[in-house]
């Protein structure tokens, strides 16, 4: 079921980013693999609007009561400020109440910075980080977004962030971690209207050779408990996921590419339990069209300090010059072959994961 969440966010995000895909395909795809691109004016200046999406949050930790994953709904206010072709620097404020419609309910209040990247005229992926209040206590917060131009002043919103405990509970459970985390959904509209967009050229499309480096955010869901051991809280047999990766790609030819990555990853619970994952992968893929890489993958490396194999694979899709959307699954697994906690031993544990890659071939 967790791992259905993050194919479904990964699914969500995809087709937010369909309709960039669906202006021009010669934009993404022209034969000389370059393209002019309108500055994304829309993500200029003030906004606001509304969000909404479950969250799940270990209550202890935030002297709460009642139920730990319940939905929440809110607003968000902020800024956004293009700094460069293709990046805006913002800040905003989230407040929102999460309730379990019973007698509890709490307030989260967070000002959020942003650093976003654009995909063409109509798209942003950004990272966001900052602090705020969490129920009864002081807390940080960090997570990536995407948002997609669907009017020519309203956007949707897709996003996840984890949030961690700052600064000591009001009922003494300190625990220095993330314990909580959201998935939120929202929409947003540009409030200064459409100020007059400029062009800039993004250069040659990438060809999925050289090196490369990149963020992703996602899950890992262990049902039987193979490498974590903490089923006491919120969504236990998951954990959210964010980290980055770096690699080379050699080309073999036109179509074939081989190469090696390596993933860093923190992942962490709503128990207030966090770890590392690491993996070094060998990959193998194929551009059948420009713009457009499908690979397969294989390794080891270590989750939560217990040998691991990984196999999987994905598609990466050139949004714009060096830019590319990534999506990802992995099945990983013990490599002591030694049973998880309910005595069922393979590659159950599953990484499900959505990234940006930045290619300097």
């Amino acid at each position: 079921m967790r791992a259905g969440v993050c194919v479904g966010i990964l699914a969500c995000l995809l087709a937010l980013t369909g309709g960039a895909a669906a202006q021009s395909n010669a934009l993404y795809f022209s034969p000389d693999l370059t393209a002019e691109f309108t500055a994304p004016s829309a993500f200029d200046g003030l906004y606001a609007g509304v969000l909404l999406g479950p969250i799940s949050a270990r209550k202890n930790n935030f002297n709460m009561q009642g139920a730990e994953i319940r939905p929440e709904i809110g607003g968000v206010v902020g800024w956004n400020q293009p700094v460069a072709p293709g990046v805006v620097l913002g800040a905003e404020v989230q407040a929102t109440v999460a309730t379990d419609f019973s007698n509890s309910a709490y307030l989260r209040a967070m000002a959020l910075a942003r650093l976003g990247f654009a995909a063409g005229d109509n798209t942003l992926f950004y990272l966001l980080g900052g602090a705020g209040r969490m129920g009864e206590g002081w807390a940080f917060e960090a997570g990536m977004g995407a948002e997609v131009m669907v009017t020519p002043n309203m956007a949707m919103r897709l996003e996840a962030a984890g949030i961690g405990q700052l600064g000591p509970a009001p009922n003494g459970n300190d625990i220095p971690a993330i314990s909580a985390m959201r998935v939120t959904s929202g929409a947003i509209w540009q409030l200064d209207g459409g100020p007059a967009a400029t062009t800039f050229n993004t250069g040659p499309m990438t060809d999925f050779s050289g090196l490369y480096a990149g963020i992703n955010i996602g899950g890992l869901t262990d049902p039987q408990f193979n490498f974590y051991d903490d089923y006491g809280h919120g969504w236990h047999l998951s954990r959210f996921e964010m980290g980055g990766l770096a690699g080379y790609n050699h080309a073999l030819g036109d179509m074939l590419r081989a190469g090696a990555e390596v993933q860093l990853g923190a992942n962490f619970d709503t128990s207030g339990d966090a770890g590392l994952d690491a993996l070094a992968l060998a990959r193998i893929g194929v551009v059948p069209t420009p713009g457009v890489l499908a690979y397969a993958a294989a390794g080891v490396g270590m989750v939560e300090a217990t040998g691991a194999y990984a196999f999987g694979g994905g598609v990466e899709y050139a949004l714009w010059g060096k830019t590319a959307l990534r999506g990802e699954g992995l099945l990983l697994g013990r490599m002591d072959g030694a049973p998880g906690l309910t005595g069922v031993t393979g590659s159950t544990t599953s990484k499900v994961t959505i990234g940006t890659v930045w290619h300097f071939d």
